[in-house]
């Protein structure tokens, strides 16, 4: 991949994974208030905000990935980078978004699982944050 274009998906991979990041907390301290007025607040967030920017994380994580010399199965922090990705967009798709519906319907509940899938959410984030900045571990058997 050339400089420019490298450079350029890693600006999209940066905006949409702090963009990811960045909803998630602001979701988080909704939750946190336990009221379905935000857990409505909540609905379009998860809706047509977390989810686009977790699917734009991945999509620029696996070019990026597989346009440079990382590659996505040759370095062990970046396969895990990329199935915990997985598994956020994942947990997204069939969790986060219905438990924000129930939360804001008032099921009871749902705003503990909503609570708990932001702080684990978060946590992936943090996670990925750290292995992109540190690097762990060395090459995967496949490189």
């Amino acid at each position: 991949m050339k400089p420019v274009a490298r450079k350029s998906w890693l600006l999209l991979h940066v905006v949409t994974s702090v963009g990811w990041l960045g909803v998630t907390l602001g979701n988080l301290v909704l939750a946190s208030f336990d009221r379905v007025e935000f857990y409505r607040a909540m609905v379009p967030l998860a809706d047509f905000v977390v989810l686009p920017l977790g699917l734009g994380a991945l999509a620029t994580g696996v070019v990026l990935s597989l346009g440079t010399k990382w590659g996505l199965v040759k370095h062990r922090w970046v396969l895990v980078k990329f199935v915990l990705t997985v598994i956020a967009v994942v947990a997204t798709t069939f969790s986060l978004r219905s438990g924000v519906r129930d939360a804001a319907d008032g099921v009871a509940g749902a705003g503990v699982d909503v609570l708990v899938a932001c702080c684990v959410s978060l946590t992936l984030y943090l996670v990925n944050t750290a292995l992109s900045v540190f690097k762990p571990w060395g090459r995967t058997r496949w490189a």
